[in-house]
């Protein structure tokens, strides 16, 4: 049933009730300031070692590609 989202019978569902994204949030952050520090972070070291190409091996969303494109960078 776990894998199905449902909690075993007597046993509070900690991610169906909200209680482990409270947990998240408080410790790592909401979700648009966890991603502006990643971006800044990684624009920031590509750019400090002259990275200009970035090859995208397409085993992910796509997120870092876009975000990497949005900053001027080339995707291969």
């Amino acid at each position: 049933t776990r894998s199905l989202g449902v909690a075993a019978e007597g046993l509070p569902d900690q991610y169906a009730d909200g209680k482990a994204a409270k947990v998240w949030e408080l410790y790592i952050g909401d979700t648009q300031s966890r991603t502006q520090e990643y971006k800044s972070w990684l624009v920031s070291l590509l750019r400090q070692h002259g990275v200009r190409r970035v090859l995208d091996v397409a085993c992910g969303t796509g997120v870092d590609s876009i975000m990497l494109v949005e900053e001027g960078f080339n995707m291969v």
